[in-house]
């Protein structure tokens, strides 16, 4: 089957939300709303099978899938200057917590560290800016602002700690070192920063193997990894790029608007963003930069899902699906 075409008759419900995180495996869909809400759909048709529910005040900043049944995120309340790092267990129903009030109410009465997320397999209070999470054979890899990354079991054991990540040539830019994605690969965990920062850090103990600085007179937004030996960036100054680790050679394009979401798929990009759904095929020789093959859309993509035989599909910013749009072959 020619999977560049697909049956425009064909429709999936729109999601109770506008969408933050669309996280999925083949026991569970989650979605995150824009306002920290959660709730499940259904793994094939896409329906919401409960209501919305917020464990926890305040958005959920970064989300991962931490097995094929727990989901770990990270809840920041900045008007009253909390944070959370939870895991949740999909199996059972999403409960919903305490409001804003009562943790102000809690804050005044000294008892705030007595609230956690709602139904948490187990909850940690964070006195750092949670920045990234990924995930490494079942544990969890995060960092903080300020106070360096975590590798953590699924019960929340300690496996390492390792101080922030430097990078002399970043030092005097502002939030220059300040980690905005992290990723696992192999026997590694890959960081990156705001000011173009990249480290292989070793996952078994936390140490450094190798960090450089991309060139690109542009700072990295979001990261999208794939099985071969390049990563795909969105950059500032609405550019994306496409970089090399064998050589550090990049490639640079120009888009309409910040990129959203990436897949790899038969050694090229599929890639979602500002009003448009753009293919980026993978050239025979670096120093030649394949065209990009761009479609228009009416909304802001969001999310992309492989559907199998149905192709592949956007979720937009108002919670909408649409078939991806831009040839693919």
């Amino acid at each position: 089957m020619n999977r560049g075409f697909y049956d425009t008759s064909m429709s999936l419900p729109d999601t109770p939300a506008p969408p933050r995180f669309l996280l999925g495996n083949t026991a569970h869909i989650i979605h995150i709303d824009t306002e920290g809400g959660l709730c499940l759909l259904h793994p094939e048709r896409l329906n919401t099978l409960g209501p919305i529910r917020f464990p926890f005040p305040g958005a959920i900043t970064n989300a991962v899938l931490l097995d094929e049944n727990h989901l770990v995120a990270t809840w920041v309340e900045r008007e009253i200057s909390l944070a959370r790092l939870a895991a949740l267990d999909l199996r059972e129903p999403i409960q919903e917590g305490a409001d804003l009030p009562e943790l102000r109410v809690a804050i005044e009465s000294g008892k705030i560290d007595q609230h956690h997320v709602a139904g948490a397999s187990w909850s940690h209070i964070l006195d750092a800016e949670p920045l990234a999470l990924c995930v490494y054979e079942n544990d969890l890899i995060f960092c903080t602002h300020h106070r360096g990354l975590y590798r953590v079991t699924s019960s929340s054991e300690e496996v390492w700690r390792r101080k922030p990540i430097e990078w002399d040539s970043l030092v005097e830019l502002p939030d220059g070192e300040v980690i905005v994605a992290l990723f696992s690969k192999q026997e590694s965990i890959w960081a990156f920063s705001l000011g173009g920062g990249w480290a292989e850090i070793d996952a078994a103990d936390g140490t450094i193997r190798r960090r450089g600085v991309l060139q690109s007179k542009s700072s990295i937004n979001r990261v999208w990894g794939c099985d071969a030996d390049e990563w795909l960036f969105g950059l500032s100054h609405n550019r994306m790029a496409k970089w090399f680790v064998d050589d550090e050679s990049i490639q640079i394009k120009n888009v309409q608007g910040p990129i959203q979401d990436a897949i790899w798929v038969d050694g090229k990009w599929l890639i979602t963003g500002w009003r448009e759904d753009i293919t980026w095929n993978r050239s025979d020789s670096k120093q030649d930069v394949p065209e990009l093959y761009c479609t228009t859309r009416a909304e802001i993509g969001h999310s992309i899902i492989d559907r199998g035989d149905e192709g592949f599909w956007v979720l937009n910013n108002r919670g909408q699906w649409t078939p991806f749009g831009a040839k693919l072959n």
